[in-house]
């Protein structure tokens, strides 16, 4: 992809599939950009071994595969924040209260609508293949119990259905345009917009960590991820996903 030229998409839609995220590791790709699609995924996978659930054909269950150029494994995040911000923005035209809920949930008024799953492989010190599969809850209006976060959908929200594939085609030319800034070097931009959408950045609450539970603050998010939440003492703590867990929003 040459600077300033627009990234070369392809699209492969599945039937069924494991998930789109093992669909595309190890294809060949022909585009700058290839997504990989699916009506539904045997084995579709969150963050850290969780498993998402999704009704056949009711979600936007799919998955882009980048190769970008120098970018260093330090500032891998900027793609999961550049999807993530794709995401926010295409829903934020049908919904209101939409959020990033840090690494790259999308939460709408509390619930969550979207999760995320990013697997970086690293040439060097430098980011080689990059595969983000996300899955938008779009149709669906009956989840099982005992999710880890209450679950909602664009149907619940609007009363009305929509097309996952067309859902999923805007996202992607979001991300298209954000990918051209993370090749061109500029990421203050993405990051900035992230931090302004974070779900429940700057407000006091309560979390727990390996410790236990303490109030704080989220302040921000480092580029390699890490997020920094300032505790009542003042003090800055750092953590990696899945060390700290928000325990309720008073």
């Amino acid at each position: 992809m040459n600077a300033h030229s627009d990234p070369a998409l392809e699209y492969r839609h599945l039937d069924e599939v494991s998930s789109t995220n093992d669909y595309l590791r190890s294809y060949a790709p022909s585009a700058d950009i290839t997504v990989a699609s699916a009506d539904f995924q045997t084995k579709g996978r969150g963050q850290m071994g969780n498993t998402w659930v999704s009704n056949s054909g009711e979600n936007a269950l799919f998955s882009v595969l980048v190769c970008p150029e120098n970018l260093k494994a330090t500032d891998g995040f900027i793609l999961s924040q550049a999807m993530a911000l794709s995401i926010r923005e295409e829903l934020d035209l049908y919904l209101e209260g939409v959020c990033i809920k840090w690494p790259n949930d999308i939460y709408v008024n509390g619930e969550k609508i979207c999760g995320t799953l990013i697997e970086n492989s690293l040439m060097g010190k430098n980011v080689g293949r990059s595969v983000i599969g996300s899955g938008i809850n779009v149709n669906q209006t009956d989840f099982p119990d005992g999710l880890a976060a209450p679950p909602t959908s664009l149907c619940l929200h609007t009363g009305k259905t929509m097309s996952p594939s067309d859902l999923i085609r805007a996202v992607v030319l979001r991300f298209a345009r954000y990918y051209m800034e993370v090749q061109e070097g500029h990421y203050d931009r993405i990051r900035e917009l992230y931090h302004r959408s974070m779900y429940l950045r700057g407000e006091r609450h309560s979390f727990r960590d390996g410790d236990g539970t303490f109030m704080g603050t989220i302040s921000h998010v480092e580029a390699d991820g890490h997020i920094i939440i300032t505790d009542d003492d003042g003090r800055a703590r750092r953590y990696a996903f899945k060390q700290v867990k928000l325990v309720r929003t008073i």
